[in-house]
C-alpha cells in the first residue's frame, strides 16, 4: 500500500530547513527591492523629463533643458512687452529646467550661472508682472537696472557673454535664448550677425523671443538669424493661474516609458518563475 501511494504522489521533493532557504529568500527580496527602486527612478525621471521638455515644446529651448537666458533690460523695452517677458519666465520656471541668466543693455551682466534651477527666476517676475496699483501709482516697481544699467542696447554683448559663461561652465554647445525687442545700436548689427554665424559654425543652438519689436528690427533679425531661430509666441494661459500655453505640451519621454514597461515585464517574469512555491495540503 505504501509503495502504491508513493507512485500516485509522484517523485518526492526533499524538504529544506529554514536555514538552507535563507539565502534564496534574501536573494528574492533583494531583487524585488532593486526592481521597485528602478521603477520609482524611471517614473521620477520620466516626470522630470516631461517637465524639462515642456520648454522645448513651446519653442523656447532648442535642445530641451539648460542653457542661458539672455534678457534685454534696456529702456527701449516698452511696458506692453512685459507680458511676453513674464510668460517666458513663467514657462521656464514651470519647466523646472536648469538655466543661467544674462541681463544686458549697453553692457551685459551674469545674474545666474548656467545650471541654476529655473525657480531662481521667480524674483524677476515682480518687475515684469503688473501688480494691483493704487490710483496714480506705477504698476511696475523700480528695477535694479532702470537708472544705471539701461543706457543703450548692445545685443551682441549679451550673446557673447552668454556663450562665454557656457564655455566656462563646460557647456560650449549650450543653448542661448534671447528675449529682446531687437532694437540694437546700428554699429552693433555687424557684431550680432557675426555672433550668430559663430553660433552656427560651432553648433550652438539659439532661439529668439521678440517682444513688441518694430517691423524693421524684426525683418533685420529674420535676415541675419533666420526665421527658424524665432520661437513660437508664448502667451499667458487663460484663467490667471500663471501658467503658460505650451508649458504642458512637453515631448513624451518614450525611451523612459519603454524601459519602464520592459522592467515591469522582467519583474512579472521574476514573480512568475521565482515566486513562492505552492504547498499542497495533505489529505488524511
Amino acid at each position: 500500500m505504501a509503495t502504491l501511494l508513493r507512485r500516485l504522489r509522484g517523485p518526492a521533493i526533499p524538504l529544506a530547513t529554514t536555514a538552507e532557504l535563507t539565502p534564496a529568500v534574501h536573494r528574492t527580496l533583494a531583487l524585488r527591492v532593486l526592481f521597485a527602486a528602478a521603477l520609482i527612478g524611471l517614473a521620477v525621471a520620466a516626470s522630470e523629463t516631461g517637465r524639462s521638455n515642456a520648454a522645448a515644446a513651446g519653442g523656447l529651448l532648442p535642445g530641451g533643458s539648460g542653457g542661458v537666458l539672455v534678457l534685454d533690460v534696456s529702456r527701449s523695452i516698452k511696458p506692453e512687452s512685459n507680458r511676453t517677458i513674464t510668460a517666458v519666465l513663467q514657462s521656464l520656471i514651470r519647466a523646472r529646467t536648469r538655466i543661467g541668466l544674462v541681463a544686458f543693455s549697453d553692457i551685459a551682466y551674469e545674474l545666474l550661472p548656467p545650471g541654476s534651477p529655473s525657480a531662481e527666476l521667480k524674483p524677476l517676475l515682480r518687475y515684469f508682472a503688473p501688480a494691483r496699483p493704487r490710483p496714480g501709482a506705477d504698476p511696475y516697481p523700480p528695477n535694479p537696472w532702470s537708472s544705471t544699467f539701461s543706457g543703450g542696447t548692445q545685443i551682441s554683448a549679451g550673446l557673447t557673454l552668454a556663450h562665454s559663461v557656457l564655455v566656462s561652465a563646460g557647456q560650449p554647445k549650450g543653448q542661448v535664448l534671447l528675449v529682446s525687442d531687437l532694437d540694437t545700436a546700428p554699429d552693433d548689427v555687424p557684431r550680432v550677425a557675426q555672433t550668430f554665424n559663430t553660433f552656427r559654425n560651432q553648433g550652438v543652438p539659439f532661439r529668439i523671443v521678440p517682444v513688441a519689436p518694430r517691423a524693421d528690427n524684426l525683418s533685420l533679425f529674420q535676415s541675419i538669424a533666420g526665421n527658424k531661430a524665432f520661437a513660437k509666441p508664448v502667451h499667458s494661459a487663460p484663467g490667471g493661474s500663471g501658467q503658460t500655453e505650451g508649458s504642458h505640451r512637453g515631448q513624451t519621454p518614450w525611451t523612459l516609458i519603454v524601459l519602464t514597461l520592459v522592467l515591469l515585464a522582467v519583474l512579472a517574469a521574476n514573480e512568475h518563475w521565482c515566486g513562492r512555491l505552492p504547498v499542497p495540503r495533505t489529505q488524511s
